[in-house]
This record gives C-alpha cells, structure tokens and sequence, in this order.
C-alpha cells in the first residue's frame, strides 16, 4: 500500500499504510499499538530509529488528530513518516535519524476521527456523551440529501434571525432593525426532537450531547468547570495512553502536536504571561518559532497573548502546557491550513475576531476564494428540500469538512509539508550527547583514563529550565564495569553527573551584535579514572562505560586497555 500525500486515510487505511511502513522498513520502524478506543481501534505510534534500541537516543514526539475533524494532522504526521523514510540518504536526514528517534502517533482519536469522516458530522473529540452521560439531544446532524454532506438549512420565518446579503444571494447576514426581509430561520441540516418542534431555531444552543474536548483533559491547570474538560485529568483512554508512553520514554527532548485550522504554530502559556517563563525557555521557544515562521509562514503565537477565546479567561487542561510544564520540555501546538489568511481577510488585530464578529466584507472574501482556489466545490448553493418535519427548506452552505476545517485533497500535500518542515526543524535541535576515551600509562600496569561527556546538540541535555526547577529531569548517571582483570584505583563506578549544556545557552538570550557577551563552554566534562591491570589479565580486558539519564538516552564506550602501552 502506497502513501498518497493528497487523500486522507480512515482508520483500516492508515493501519495498513503504517504496517506496510513496517514490512518494508523493518531495520527503521517500529509499530506499537499503545492503548485503545472505547470502540477498540488501536492507537498506534510509530517508532522510527537507526538504533536497535531505540531509547538510547534522545527523541521526537509528534501526535495528531486529537480532535475528531482536525484530519489534516493525521495526514501530515503520515507524510513525516514518508519523508524520514524515502530519504533516509539524504544527508540532513541521515543526520537526523543517526542522532535521534522519532515517535509518531498520526491519530490520536481513531473514534473521532472515524466517526466524522464516515458520517461528516462535526464532533469535538469523541461522540460520546458528556457532560450529561443520559443527555438526549434535541437536535439530530443528519445527512438528509443523500450527498455525504452535512451542510446547513435555511427556511422563511417571520420572526427569524437572518436575511440574505444584498451583495451575495449565497450568504446570510444577521438581521437588524434596518432589514428588510424576507427573514429565515438557519440551522444545521439534520431533524430536530419533536419536544422542540413549535420553535425548532431554540434547540441550536444544545446541538447534541457531544462536548468532551481531549485537549481540556491532561492535567496541568485542569478544571472541571472547562467545557469538555471530561470527568477529572486523564479520564478518556486516548489522553492516559499518550502520557503513559510519554512518561515511560523518557529520552523525548521535544514534542509537536498536530491541529487545524488557523494557519499559526502556539506556545505555551495558556494561562500566563511571558514574564513568568524562564528567560532561556522563552528564548529558545521564540528562536524555534521564528524558525517555524520562516518555513511555514504560519506565526508562532503565546496563548496567553495572542489566542484566546477570552481576554477575561484562560483555558486549562491542555496537552502543550503539560509537556512543558510536567514533563518538562518545548512543545508547540501546530495549527494547520489558514484559509481565512489564503482569503486575503486581515487577521492582524487578532487571530480569533473571525469567528467572533461578523463581517460581510470578510465573509465575502471567502466566497471569492471558493470561487476562485476552490474552484467553487467548497460552497453549495442553496437547493430547495423538502423537510419531513418542516416541509420547504433550502439546504446548502460550506462543505466545511474539506474547505475551512481541512483543506481539499488538492492542497493537503502543501499543507502536510508545511507540518513536516517544522517537525524536523524542531528536533533538529536536540542535545547530541557523546563520549570520548583517552587513556595513558602512568608507570607499569597503571593507567589514567580520561573520559569526555560532551554534548554538540542546541539544546542542553536537561532541555530547558523549568525542567530543572520542577524536577522533571535528574542528574545523568555514569557507570564504569570492569573486566576481570582490572582494578579501579581512583574514581567512581557509578556516579551522578550533572547535565551538559548545549550551544543555545552561549546564544539565549540574545542580545545586540555589536556587544556580545561571552559565556563559559559547559557543554563538556572531564572525568578521571585510575585503572591498574592485575597480573594475568587476559589479553583484552575492557572499560565498559554507560552514560544514560531523562533526555539523553543511554551511551556506551568500551575500551581495551589491557594492551595499551
């Protein structure tokens, strides 16, 4: 089964795209299934690594889908796994894979996703009831054309809350004390229960009983008062399974979370200012986002500054403030496709006043650019139906599923580089601890060792400061064995060692290029051992060491001293 970079894959698909990646791989990849759905699909993450063993390196995470609509990502994690793998020989990749392993869920949320795929009804996560476990809805989505679309209805009502444009027949705008009509009532296309079928526009405030939302569940700043928060921190089996894995690899050093549909790459905090962020994690989050800027065109953004729904409240419970927050490294939220910015609409004044304030100007500016890039597919003009609960209707609107949500096939490839791109900027950047042995006689059978811990990587080994102050990593560990045969005279066996800074600590914060400030290199370590070869050792007696910690992974260095002279 071949990858192709312009369709979107449901659930059967992608397992046998990732086992065909597995068979045809079988020295790179590795695939486990990591929990299950409360409907049984697996959720699986992919392992890809030169190592054998693939904890020994510092790693990536990248997951997807955690919302059931937002496909794009899941599509574009699948495009990274192609890309790693296809050009395995290129040389920045091999750089990569010869230094790092890379973990990647491309669906998080199989339920979801299945669910909104097959039926294209929008749901947030999953379609299971919450908050109310008994809810009955009062509203029923349903595809009543026959064309696998959910779109919206519209029908004349007096009282009626909407009018069409002057300026375009296709578009409702809210009716004012000015409008003239006719006036319509709009809902989604679907049935309503016959409990509300003497005023069926009220029941638009309860669509359905569907509003867990898996990005409110993980646990840092979780609240229960958070609309879809779910019934308490890790409740849903998807969420749990991801920090399970996380949390039992402990080499993951950076992680990218895949979603759609504001064309920006987020950061942490969700609910604080920059202030509170260590200076060197705040640096290095605005270096690596400016990075991504520069691939994407895709602006890196705080939350807390720039995104959220409101000025007055912040949200909790998101995956992204608990990677940096609990698990201790930079995770950035990747919002895929921007169709309001390919429409031409100003986004400038703030990147969430689209949804919340109506403008004909900017609403007509995405009818051109369906007629237009679109190709006209993505709006469906209204078509008179008649409805078995309120007789004439028209049903029409955006194909929201493949217009704003995801883009349509023929600019997924496009969007999944983009996503890509970023991923490998990103974990381009992990520390690349390493190990270097001089040894030397001192007189007889006694021999110094000189053991150099380094790391080449950007980012320290411990990866950011907060990770320190919240202890979400510890001092590395050193361990030296022995063959028979040879005697530890000065040094330890095994020992603590604190971590190792990397380049971005001699660069971060940056500051003005005509004075720049120099720092001491604390990216190596020296450390000294005295060995004695007892007599009748055997020809080749070894120096094992094994330097492993949270982030670095696990190295070893052996050397025969038993010869040396």
């Amino acid at each position: 089964m071949a990858f192709e970079a312009n369709r979107y894959y449901l659930y059967e698909e992608l397992c046998g795209l990732l086992r065909t990646y597995r068979e045809d791989y079988p020295d790179l990849v590795g695939l486990e299934s990591i929990g299950q759905s409360p409907e049984g699909r697996h959720i699986w993450v992919m392992t890809i690594s030169r190592s054998e063993q693939a904890e020994s390196k510092p790693a990536y995470w990248i997951d997807a889908n955690t919302h059931a609509s937002e496909i794009t990502g899941s599509s574009t994690a699948l495009y990274t796994i192609e890309f790693l793998l296809k050009n395995q020989d290129l040389a920045d990749v091999r750089n990569l894979l010869n230094h790092f392993t890379f973990y990647i869920c491309p669906r998080l949320n199989p339920d979801g996703a299945e669910y909104c795929m097959q039926e294209n009804i929008y749901v947030r996560s999953a379609a299971r009831n919450y908050p109310d476990s008994d809810a009955i809805p009062t509203f029923y989505r349903q595809d009543l054309t026959g064309d696998n679309r959910v779109l919206h209805m519209r029908w004349l009502a007096e009282n009626g809350a909407w009018c069409v444009s002057e300026k375009d027949p296709r578009m409702m705008v809210p009716r004012d004390p000015w409008s003239k009509g006719p006036f319509y009532h709009v809902s989604l296309e679907g049935l309503f229960d016959e409990s509300v079928l003497d005023d069926p526009a009220l029941p638009q405030d309860n669509v359905h009983p569907f509003d867990l939302d898996f990005n409110r569940n993980y646990p840092y700043a979780w609240r229960h008062d958070e609309l879809g928060a779910g019934s308490y921190p890790l409740s849903e089996p998807e969420t749990r399974a991801v920090v399970d894995f996380l949390l039992a690899h402990k080499n993951i050093g950076g992680m990218l979370t895949h979603h759609t549909y504001s064309g920006v790459i987020l950061r942490p905090f969700t609910d604080k200012n920059d202030n509170e962020m260590p200076p060197f994690d705040l640096g290095v989050y605005k270096l690596i986002g400016d990075r991504g800027e520069a691939l994407t065109g895709y602006p890196c953004l705080s939350v807390f500054h720039d995104f959220r729904y409101d000025s007055k409240k912040s949200i909790g419970g998101v995956f992204d403030d608990w990677a940096y927050e609990h698990y201790g490294v930079h995770c950035y939220t990747m919002e895929l496709w921007d169709p309001i910015q390919r429409a031409g609409i100003d986004i400038s004044k703030g990147y969430l006043n689209f949804w919340f304030e109506f403008s004909e100007e900017n609403n007509l500016k995405l009818l051109a650019w369906n007629d237009g890039e679109l190709e006209g597919k993505a709006f469906l003009d209204w078509q008179s139906f008649d409805h078995p609960q309120l007789g004439e209707v028209e049903i029409g609107g955006w194909d929201w599923m493949y217009s704003t949500r995801n883009p349509p096939p023929k600019l997924l490839e496009e969007t999944s580089k983009k996503g890509c791109d970023f991923a490998l900027a990103h974990a381009a950047c992990l520390p690349k601890p390493a190990m270097e042995m001089k040894v030397s006689t001192l007189e007889g059978n006694i021999r110094k060792v000189d053991l150099y811990l380094k790391n080449d990587g950007f980012l320290p080994t411990y990866i950011c400061d907060l990770a320190k102050t919240q202890k979400c990593v510890h001092p590395t560990t050193l361990e030296l064995e022995l063959d028979a045969g040879l005697t530890l005279v000065e040094g330890k066996q095994k020992q603590r060692v604190e971590h190792l800074d990397g380049i971005f600590n001699r660069n971060i914060p940056r500051n003005s290029a005509i004075y720049i400030s120099g720092s001491g290199d604390h990216s190596r370590r020296k450390l000294t051992f005295i060995v004695q070869i007892e007599p009748g050792a055997e020809k080749g007696a070894q120096l094992h060491f094994i330097w492993y910690g949270d982030r670095i992974g696990e190295l070893h260095l052996a050397r025969d001293i038993s010869s040396f002279s």
